[in-house]
C-alpha cells in the first residue's frame, strides 16, 4: 500500500469552510478595488493645489420699468465682474468686493451716486445703456453678498411714482440689511411679495436698515419699488 504525505483535503463541513472564506476574500478584493476607483465626494475640485471655487455671490438683475416689472438675474463670483457687467463694460475696474466698492468714490462719481445730494443734474440717459439704479448688501455696513440692479434710466424726481418694481427671487427673502440708490433713485423696501405693507418707505442709502413703526427691516424684505 502506497504512503501519503503532506496535508490530507478537507472533507465535509470543512472543505465548506474553506470555500465561503475563498469568496468572502475575493469579495472583499474587489470591493476595495471599486472603491479605490471613486471620485472622492468633493470631485475634481478637491484635487490638493487647487483653489476651491468662488461662489457667484454678486448677481445683476435687469428690471424694467414701472410697478410690476419683473427681473432677469445673471450673477458673478467677483464684484468687478457683476458691475462690468451691469454697466454694459463702461466700469471695468471696480473693486473685487462691494463692500470696496461703496469707499470707491470714482466708482460711486461713474454710477451717480451723488446725484441727489450734491443737487447736480444728470446727464441724458443713452439709448440702449443700462444704468445702476441701486445695489442691496447682505450684511450691514454694505458687507457680503450684493445685488446689482439696473434700468434703462433714471429715475424721476417726485418719489410719488414709481420708476421700478420687482419681487425677490426666494434666496435673496429676508437677507438685505444695507442698500444704495443711483441714477436719482430713492429704495422703498417691503416685507412681503407683491409690495405689501410694511414697507420703508422711500430713502437714500443707508448702512443699517431703518426701523419703521417699532419694526426693524434687517433682514425683512421680499419686494422692492425705486421712485
Amino acid at each position: 500500500m502506497r504512503q501519503e504525505t503532506g496535508t490530507a483535503p478537507p472533507q465535509g463541513s470543512e472543505r465548506a469552510a474553506v470555500r465561503r472564506s475563498s469568496l468572502l476574500a475575493t469579495g472583499f478584493g474587489t470591493a476595495l478595488s471599486l472603491i479605490a476607483s471613486l471620485p472622492t465626494a468633493a470631485g475634481a475640485a478637491a484635487t490638493p493645489g487647487e483653489p476651491a471655487p468662488v461662489p457667484a455671490d454678486n448677481c445683476v438683475v435687469d428690471v424694467a420699468g414701472g410697478a410690476s416689472g419683473q427681473g432677469t438675474e445673471r450673477c458673478f463670483p467677483t464684484f468687478t465682474e457683476a458691475i462690468r457687467f451691469a454697466t454694459d463694460g463702461a466700469v471695468t475696474d471696480a473693486p473685487a468686493t462691494a463692500a470696496e466698492g461703496v469707499d470707491d468714490p470714482d466708482l460711486d462719481a461713474l454710477l451717480g451716486g451723488g446725484e441727489k445730494s450734491a443737487g447736480t443734474e444728470a446727464p441724458p440717459d443713452v439709448a440702449g445703456a443700462s444704468l445702476v439704479i441701486g445695489i442691496e448688501y447682505q450684511h450691514r455696513n454694505h458687507g457680503g453678498a450684493s445685488y446689482t440692479f439696473r434700468g434703462p434710466r433714471r429715475c424721476t424726481g417726485p418719489t410719488t411714482d414709481i420708476d421700478y418694481s420687482v419681487n425677490l427671487p426666494r434666496r435673496w427673502w429676508d437677507r438685505i440689511s444695507s442698500f444704495r440708490n443711483y441714477a436719482n433713485c430713492h429704495t422703498n423696501h417691503y416685507a412681503y411679495t407683491g409690495f405689501l405693507p410694511p414697507a420703508t418707505g422711500y430713502l437714500n442709502d443707508r448702512a443699517v436698515m431703518p426701523i419703521v413703526n417699532g419694526r426693524n427691516f434687517n433682514d425683512d424684505t421680499r419686494s422692492i419699488r425705486w421712485s
